[in-house]
């Protein structure tokens, strides 16, 4: 279904419209919301940030379906799908994130049409003014970075008769995301008056404008020039001194699982909440379903355990070389929480340990910590990361190196992150003789290195590796090295099913069947 049609059903299904109305409108137009009060904008906003939220984003295919397969990770459905990178223009996850999508555009323009009513509050439509405006830039930023470019829709009544609405070059997609978000840097609340990282702060806004910034510096537009300015937004988010990284690793998610904000960690995340059984539409499948410690006990969580970390994921930790375990133990406590070392066999469920480096599952997210009861058998209430103070950091040291080369404050950006890893930062360190930062005297390129290896011990299984990949320019390179390596270090053929796959066309999605049916001023992505 198209973002056009969804535009039908949004009027006629969340707005109550009704079809006498309707039916009796011009079909040239939109019947549009009031949104008279602040009430009912807030309501109108709820709507926008709904989307986050949605199946098709972030509750399955975002996590799951488009960022499971990489040098860190895998699914062993052995199923040739969109997780193998045989993407076809029917395909129904990436039918239904470009719906989606647009759909939280265009509810972002009916806040947009209405919000500048001086009969209202000026601070409390100004900050819902902001939220809409990020939301419709980020949006915008997830389409151009998967599909790129893209048609932009600015408005809250479309004209149906004029449906041929050509794709905007990726550059003019860029500048309205920038335009948006930076009107709405000033415009959100700081993080220190919100209560939790559900909502858009300026911390957000400043941190996620570093992203949107290191990626236009990367591929496809590698405009350079904004590695400045990506260190700029992200040193805002850090001169603010809201935010601090958790002491404790594990227990960033330990606190997503028991529905603990910890806003000077955690930035921006997607809340979920409730159950299947409740009718609840803001569940994850991405935990449970897919990912987790392997277990058939729903008193522990259940969880099929499909997401799956590579060797090579395990092999990137630092090994301690005086151990005499096997495999050895590492000083950096990310790694036996981030890939678990066992998994629960038989109900109750028992935790035994697994040998193999090949079938370890992910631990990040464990559902043992889950508060909601009872606890559905494939679904979660666990909230997302979008963005966490330790990207903040590891964006610092990116860019940093780019302008100015391996500086003191590149160095301290990333040591930070590891000494947090290392466990240094703990009230009573398990080894506080343990050297975590990164040896001095490193070049520009080995600088760089260290970050790509570091951002995939911190952020595996969180739905970036790909980006990175993509925006460095060597996603396919590195994936078909990833796979000789995997083959000649015990992996078969099904663990490197996306690697085989892979060729340039994966750089970007295809433009789904459906909207180009709809849409004939719309035209294909090359590989299509």
């Amino acid at each position: 279904m198209s973002y056009k049609s969804y535009i039908f059903i949004f009027l006629l299904g969340i707005l109550g419209t009704s079809c006498e109305d309707f039916l009796s409108t011009e079909p040239t137009n939109f019947i549009a919301p009031e949104y008279s009060t602040i009430a009912e904008l807030e309501t109108g906003l709820a709507g926008v940030y709904d989307v986050l939220g949605s199946q098709a984003t972030y509750g399955d295919v975002i996590p799951y379906w488009l960022n499971v397969s990489t040098d860190i990770g895998y699914t062993n459905t052995g199923q040739l799908n969109t997780t193998a990178y045989i993407y076809t223009a029917t395909d129904a996850q990436i039918t239904n994130l470009w719906k989606t999508l647009y759909q939280g555009i265009y509810r972002a323009n009916l806040v947009l049409a209405k919000v500048d009513n001086p009969e209202l509050d000026e601070e409390a439509r100004n900050r819902i003014k902001g939220q809409a405006l990020f939301l419709r830039g980020y949006y915008y930023f997830l389409l151009v970075k998967n599909y790129g470019s893209v048609p932009m829709l600015l408005t809250d009544k479309p004209d149906i008769s004029n449906v041929n609405i050509p794709r905007s070059p990726v550059e003019d997609v860029y500048t309205q995301i920038l335009q948006d978000m930076k009107e709405a840097e000033s415009l959100v609340e700081e993080a220190e008056h919100l209560s939790g990282g559900g909502r858009i702060s300026r911390s957000t806004v400043q941190g996620i404008l570093a992203r949107v910034c290191l990626t236009m510096a990367g591929h496809p537009l590698k405009d350079e020039s904004r590695y400045a300015e990506a260190l700029e937004w992200a040193q805002k988010v850090q001169k603010s001194k809201m935010h601090e990284l958790n002491p404790d690793y594990s227990n960033v998610f330990i606190r997503y699982a028991r529905d603990e904000y910890d806003i000077k960690e955690s930035i921006w995340e997607v809340e979920f909440y409730g159950l299947l059984s409740s009718g609840s539409q803001e569940y994850t499948y991405y935990i449970g379903a897919r990912g987790g410690i392997r277990s058939g006990d729903e008193q522990i969580g259940y969880s099929g355990g499909a997401v799956l970390a590579t060797k090579w994921l395990f092999d990137l930790y630092e090994i301690d070389e005086g151990s005499t375990e096997t495999p050895k133990e590492s000083p950096d406590l990310r790694r036996d929480w981030n890939i678990a070392p066992f998994t629960y066999v038989g109900v109750p469920g028992v935790q035994t340990y697994n040998p193999d480096l090949w079938r370890r599952t992910m631990g990040k997210w464990r559902r043992e910590y889950e508060t909601l009861t009872p606890k559905d058998r494939v679904v979660s209430a666990q909230n997302f990361p979008i963005l966490r103070y330790s990207d903040v950091l590891l964006m610092i040291a990116e860019a940093e190196n780019e302008v100015n080369g391996p500086t003191d404050v590149a160095y301290e950006a990333i040591n930070q992150v590891r000494r947090r890893a290392y466990g240094l930062l703990l009230p009573a360190p398990p080894n506080p003789d343990v050297n975590a930062d990164l040896p001095p005297g490193l070049s520009k390129e080995e600088f760089f290195q260290a970050i790509v290896d570091e951002r995939a011990r911190e952020f595996c299984f969180e739905a970036s590796r790909r980006s990175d990949y993509i925006r460095w320019g060597t996603f396919v390179d590195r994936m078909k090295e990833y796979k000789d390596w995997a083959l000649a270090n015990g992996a078969v053929q099904g663990h490197v099913l996306a690697q085989t796959n892979i060729s340039e066309r994966n750089y970007l999605l295809p433009i789904p069947t459906a909207e180009m049916a709809l849409n004939k001023a719309l035209t294909q992505n090359p590989g299509y």
